[in-house]
């Protein structure tokens, strides 16, 4: 499953790609053909295995996931949900760094944001007192 969103103000259009818990594969190739220029792919990563096969990308599935949508930015998410997942994100980060991709992956701790528009990460702000 995998959804892209766009978002358009004004002459300004960005395209957000969220994997969601899938593998890589020519599907992916064909979706890139069909829509090119993604801004971001939030790519669903972890290596999950459930009756010994892999169920969502692991480090080097992730890596030609990247490869086939060949996005601006990619910011890896749900690799540490689960007891089930078998590929740190350490792993992703490695692989994309020997892949020439290491530049794309914007890494994002767990509550922080990322702004699309800047291209910068924000540490979580501690919650408002009243």
């Amino acid at each position: 499953m995998g959804s892209l969103i766009e978002h358009t103000a004004g002459p300004t259009r960005t395209r957000i790609y969220v994997s969601g818990d899938t593998l890589t594969g020519e599907h992916v190739t064909e979706i890139a053909r069909r829509e090119p220029d993604v801004d971001v792919v939030v790519t669903h990563l972890g290596g999950t295995r459930v009756l010994m096969h892999t169920v969502t990308m692991d480090a080097l599935q992730g890596v030609d996931f990247l490869r086939r949508v060949r996005p601006r930015r990619a910011v890896p998410v749900h690799y540490d949900d689960y007891g089930v997942f078998r590929s740190p994100l350490s792993d992703f980060v490695r692989g994309a760094a020997a892949a020439g991709l290491g530049e794309l992956v914007r890494t994002v701790d767990r509550g922080d944001t990322y702004d699309v528009r800047s291209d910068e990460v924000s540490a979580a702000r501690a919650p408002r007192t009243a």
